[in-house]
């Protein structure tokens, strides 16, 4: 089947090709924060549990970036895709 095919008759999901808001990475971030507001926070310093609640940030915001870029990417190509499909 044509990419346009598949779009037409419902065939063509993009938010599965890439798709960073699946249920099944709740718990998964749950744990996380469980880990960190519990097990962690009690062991670290106030200030060694800033520090590293900073560099989690930072690192929540990179995954962040690569996931909008991974995005913008797979949107652009399969745009690209259509528009060869049409005019070819």
């Amino acid at each position: 089947m044509s990419i346009l095919s598949d779009f037409y008759s419902g065939e063509l999901y993009p938010c599965e090709k890439l798709n960073t808001h699946n249920p099944d990475f709740k718990p998964i971030g749950d744990k996380i924060s469980d880990e960190r507001d519990g097990w962690l926070k009690k062991r670290l310093s106030e200030k060694d549990f800033a520090r590293f609640e900073d560099k989690l940030q930072a690192y929540y915001y990179e995954a962040h970036d690569y996931w909008q870029e991974k995005g913008f990417m797979y949107g652009f190509r399969l745009a690209v895709m259509m528009m060869i499909e049409i005019l070819y």
